[in-house]
């Protein structure tokens, strides 16, 4: 029984240094915080996102994300979303070197809620509340310099049109860590 145990446990540890051999430099996990423009492009938002990219090979990367917007700078309008990204990147200098310049598309989901005051607008209620989803796609310009090894940072500009007529447009600063 202990001979079959070490030999479990032996093939486990063996499994994981192969695949983090494999995956090295392949792998990156990257936070951004920014500003953008929510709505028809009105709407001054915060921007918070977590981003994990997996390099394809030298030119191109896919990349899968989770955004979170909040905007209140408004006292008559009040947005927060959660949008789900997936996109693919272009590298066209090749993404193996300190600077990792990139074009990027994909495809964008959100869930958004806005809050009105509605007494500015109509029928003498405090707040009118509208929630909504929405598929768009993704315009991507990105810069990232590699600080050290494993340590990521750069920026994001972006425009994400939706199929109801809402864009969100920004610039976002990102940092990361190779994995």
């Amino acid at each position: 029984m202990k001979n079959k145990l070490f030999l479990l446990i032996f093939t486990i540890s063996c499994f994981f240094t192969v695949m983090g051999q494999t995956l090295s430099n392949q792998c990156d996990l990257r936070v951004g915080i920014g500003a953008s423009n929510l709505g028809t492009g009105d709407l001054p938002t915060m921007n918070y996102e977590n981003e994990f990219n997996y390099k394809l090979n030298q030119y191109f990367t896919s990349a899968a994300s989770i955004n979170l917007g909040r905007s209140s700078f408004e006292r008559s309008q009040t947005a927060s979303f959660t949008q789900l990204n997936a996109n693919i990147f272009l590298s066209p200098f090749k993404n193996n070197r300190r600077f990792d310049f990139r074009l990027g598309t994909g495809i964008t989901f959100y869930n958004i809620s806005n809050a009105y005051n509605a007494a500015v607008y109509a029928n003498n209620q405090d707040y009118s509340i509208e929630k909504y989803n929405a598929f768009g796609f993704n315009m991507i310009i990105e810069n990232t310099f590699s600080l050290k090894e494993r340590l990521l940072m750069g920026f994001k500009l972006f425009a994400q049109p939706y199929t109801n007529g809402d864009i969100n447009t920004g610039l976002m600063l990102k940092t990361g860590l190779r994995i």
